[in-house]
């Protein structure tokens, strides 16, 4: 198969465009990015190549990692110096990541690097397990930069692409210490096969470079693409097959699949035909072929991915990329392909709330649709949308930011999903007032993702007997539709840790200048408690500086680690409760630049109920949120109401109306969660359950 270099061009640069990264092969730099580059040739064609983070002295061949950090680098020493990993797998960490231009030449120090504090300070040695990934993002962008060099500066692109391919070829994968998951993750600079951000970069520099090396040394081209082919075998070999990993490790083999040479050129026969077989067809165990993934992953009738919202959308947007690429040097139209893919794109729009950004469960911060997705399909939103292969469902008014409401109720199946039972997402005046809590502070790999962000306690649910609690990440505890309308819907959900029955009912009402939501959540554990002691929690998060209730609250000791030894509870602070034989009538204020926004809270009373106001952590998935502002960061708390129930509560239902709109002025609660009686200031008085009584 011919690779034509107009076609590779524009693949490459599509690919940088996506990443909005430094420049891909054959794309023009700017003119900033050029005088840079001049200064770099100034000082002689190894400048660049001299600041890759290397092992340059060592030349060690082994890394050693435990715990998800680097600990130790040895092994026989190579004949050149070998490429430096990545110090740790989450991103965080405390150290301010330095210029190129003022890293020290040929540096490699067993201290780490010597760096300057985020928080200020004079600079020290930051050991290479403290350093997150700025390993692997300062050489993303010198390889970057010295594809920008190709043209004018082709010796000083070489350099780099000749240190940095022969140091990947001479060092091994490395080693797990704890003998662990994480030996089937690595890639060849990163701690994950999918962060490897070197690799396509590498690639497209070597398809720049590759007629002046075989003009200047011929003889390095084998010892290049060599280095190329161990590193797609790592990708292969290693990584997670049938989520959004998958597509990402089949687009960094494309990428080297479409700079080799055709398969008769190598002994073992695996060239560009063999790669290209490989994405499109042969699937392995941590490597599923693309037409194999979509089949998977995708629900063939609504369209959806398996995973939470934030990650399908990844998914979707690298399918985006690896369609085009596929398109350019194969001339495969994927969509044509694989039928589904053109329902996914379109379903992408069922992802969002009326603020135009996604639903905020499971791993996920909400954000706009992005750009790839909406040039490949024009995706819409539905009235009400329902995805079973992940469990969640959306009823909108509309999708106008500003005056539309929405709820939305996810359980947990499929990929990157919590454990949060029924949990529940209200939208309404511009904002989500009972927003889901986030992913974390440092992702998933934090101590308050696994203790808090992904359990029961961060999420509008109901929790039993402060149990409630499953693995997060991959999941396989669905929701099950019972009956729905255009504005409401009805699931059941069986609580794995104590067999407890549990349905929900969420409506919205949008009549006039009134909006507002009901929830009707009953509980129960079939046969009663074990233990003869049964309580069901109800949470309610909204967004809010503080909540006042209608009767004297006192401090309580009552939700807390020792009821189940389940360290979520231990995020809970600040507890007041209020006995809750009669209703309660809550109101959340929440102070703005433009005056203070509200929301009213009703519940009904019920003998053994008492409610607990309190404060939870920051809601961190709204934190990346620029527009509206909701100026969140870590010391931010987000105000929580907690109704107990001891004993049942399915004949004894929690029932709630919640107005952020400001229009209810009394709430009259039927018996056993029958009926409800809502009576707006404008003196009409509404019954909002009319009709939906599908338990």
């Amino acid at each position: 198969m011919k690779i034509n270099r107009e076609l590779l061009t524009a693949s490459f640069c599509f690919a940088a465009s996506i990443f909005a990264a430094p420049n891909a092969a054959f794309c023009a730099p700017s003119a900033e990015k050029a005088e840079r580059l001049a200064a770099f040739a100034a000082e002689g064609e190894d400048a660049l190549a001299d600041r890759l983070l290397m092992h340059w002295h060592t030349h060690a061949t082994d890394v050693f990692v435990r715990d998800e950090r680097v600990v130790g680098v040895g092994g026989p020493r190579a004949a050149v110096s070998t490429v430096m990993f990545d110090g740790c797998r989450s991103h965080v960490t405390d150290f301010k990541r330095p210029r190129i231009e003022d890293l020290p030449r040929r540096f490699e120090d067993p201290r780490g690097l010597f760096l300057e504090p985020k928080d200020g300070g004079a600079r020290q040695w930051a050991p290479y397990g403290r350093l997150g990934t700025i390993v692997c993002s300062i050489n993303t962008e010198i390889l970057g930069l010295a594809l920008d060099a190709a043209d004018d500066h082709p010796a000083l692109a070489w350099r780099v692409l000749d240190t940095y391919l022969k140091g990947i070829l001479a060092r091994n994968i490395p080693t797990d210490l704890n003998r662990g998951h994480q030996q089937t993750l690595f890639g060849m600079q990163s701690m994950e096969t999918i962060h490897d951000n070197t690799l396509p970069k590498a690639c497209a520099l070597y398809a720049a470079l590759k007629e002046w090396v075989a003009a200047n040394h011929p003889d390095d081209l084998a010892t290049y693409q060599a280095a190329l082919k161990k590193w797609a075998e790592v990708q292969i070999a290693n990584g997670v097959a049938d989520n959004n990993w998958d597509i990402m490790q089949l687009n960094n083999i494309l990428d080297v699949a479409v700079v080799l040479e055709p398969d008769s050129s190598y002994a073992d026969g695996k060239g560009r035909g063999h790669y290209l077989d490989v994405v499109m067809n042969r699937s392995s165990v941590r490597n599923l072929s693309v037409r194999d993934l979509c089949a998977k992953g995708f629900d063939q009738d609504a369209g959806t991915w398996w995973e939470c919202p934030g990650y399908s959308l990844v998914t979707l947007k690298d399918l985006a990329k690896f369609a085009a690429k596929i398109r350019d040097v194969a001339h495969i139209d994927l969509y044509d392909d694989i039928p589904v893919l053109k329902k996914a794109f379109a379903a992408a729009g069922e992802y969002l709330f009326p603020d135009g950004m996604t639903i905020g469960f499971g791993d996920t911060h909400p954000s706009p649709l992005p750009d790839e997705i909406t040039a490949v399909a024009r995706p819409h939103t539905s009235p009400f949308f329902y995805s079973p292969n992940a469990s969640w469902l959306v009823a909108r008014s509309g999708m106008d930011a500003a005056s539309d409401v929405a709820f939305a109720l996810n359980a947990a199946l499929g990929n990157h999903m919590h454990a949060n039972g029924i949990s529940m997402e209200l939208y309404a005046r511009g904002y989500r007032i009972a927003p889901d809590a986030g992913v974390g502070w440092a992702l998933y790999s934090g101590d308050d993702y696994k203790e808090y962000y992904s359990r029961y306690p961060a999420h509008n649910t109901v929790m039993v007997c402060s149990r409630s609690d499953f693995s997060p990440m991959k999941c396989f505890q669905p929701f099950k539709l019972e009956a729905h309308g255009r504005d409401w819907a009805t699931v059941s959900f069986r609580d794995p840790a104590t067999g407890a029955q549990q349905l929900r009912t969420v409506a919205y009402v949008k009549d006039g200048k009134a909006a507002f939501f009901v929830d009707v959540f009953r509980s129960r554990i079939p046969g009663g408690s074990t233990s003869g002691d049964e309580w069901h929690d109800y949470y309610y998060h909204n967004l809010g500086d503080s909540i006042v209730f209608n009767g004297e609250t006192k401090p309580t000791d009552i939700i807390n680690f020792a009821e189940s030894g389940l360290y979520s509870l231990s995020y809970i602070k600040e507890k007041e409760a209020m006995e809750g034989e009669r209703d309660l009538d809550a109101v959340f204020r929440w102070k703005r630049q433009d005056g203070e926004i509200k929301t009213r809270f009703f519940m009904n009373g019920a003998p053994g109920r008492v409610f607990v106001k309190a404060f939870a952590p920051a809601t961190e998935g709204l934190s990346r949120v620029k527009s509206p502002d909701y100026s969140i960061t870590r010391d931010s708390r987000t105000p929580l109401i907690v109704a107990r129930q001891q004993g049942e509560a399915w004949h004894r239902p929690f029932m709630a109306v919640i107005d952020p709109s400001g229009e209810v002025e009394s709430v009259s609660f039927g018996e056993n969660g029958d009926a409800l009686s809502v009576c707006l200031k404008d003196g009409r008085t509404l019954s909002p359950l009319a009709g939906k009584t599908a338990w």
